[in-house]
């Protein structure tokens, strides 16, 4: 399964071309420009959004070359491949909570401005958006293909999109999240309740996965 995982992830960072580092370079310079001091919280929200959508491109990317129909040849179950791809997800968690803490401390360096509740809600997202992204795209996807997978992100895009557009336009703010989580109950406990939900969740659509895989499109 090592070799599954080292598969994935390198298909992944072979995602990262020029367009993407363009688009990501021009949403900073956006931010940057709008948000001041929040610039690096809503950088982040967009490069959550990026990390879970490489991985459709991942995806296509073995389409192209046939490895399914190859992978099938291997003495590796569907829960294997499936386990391997995942826990590919799971890692590249890593590149999008970087991403939050570095462009955290890079708006902190340029407007001198620092909240810590903006760091965590920008971590926060960051551990679960691209997860999110890829345990609704990928059960669509090993059993519709990858145009299906693609409409299906859509919808979770066009919100995160929406959400930092209403930010920007001063529709909602940190101080808000703060204020229902605090209404709604100990922000611990919430925490708690919300990490157990996405890794049901997250083992749903693996198992989702690993029956497309197995009797889905071909």
């Amino acid at each position: 399964m090592r070799g599954i995982i080292y598969k994935d992830l390198c298909l992944f960072f072979k995602g990262i071309d020029k367009l993407v580092l363009a688009v990501l370079g021009g949403l900073l310079v956006l931010f940057g420009y709008k948000s001041g001091a929040y610039a690096g919280m809503l950088f982040s929200f967009a490069l959550d959004m990026m990390v879970g959508l490489l991985h459709l491109t991942a995806l296509e990317k073995e389409e192209k070359t046939a490895w399914r129909s190859y992978q099938r040849t291997m003495p590796v179950g569907a829960g294997k491949v499936m386990a391997g791809k995942y826990a590919a997800v799971l890692l590249t968690v890593l590149v999008s909570v970087v991403g939050a803490v570095v462009s955290n401390l890079v708006a902190f360096a340029v407007y001198w401005t620092f909240w810590p509740e903006v760091l965590e809600l920008s971590i926060l997202a960051a551990v679960a958006l691209p997860p999110v992204f890829a345990m609704f795209s990928l059960p669509f996807y090993y059993w519709f293909g990858t145009q299906v997978a693609q409409f299906t992100s859509f919808p979770l895009a066009f919100l995160l999109f929406f959400a930092i557009k209403n930010f920007e336009d001063g529709k909602w703010a940190v101080a808000d999240l703060e204020g229902l989580v605090s209404l709604a109950g100990d922000p611990g406990f919430l925490l708690l309740m919300g990490a157990l939900a996405l890794a049901g969740m997250f083992l749903l659509s693996l198992a989702l996965s690993a029956a497309g895989y197995r009797w889905g499109r071909r």
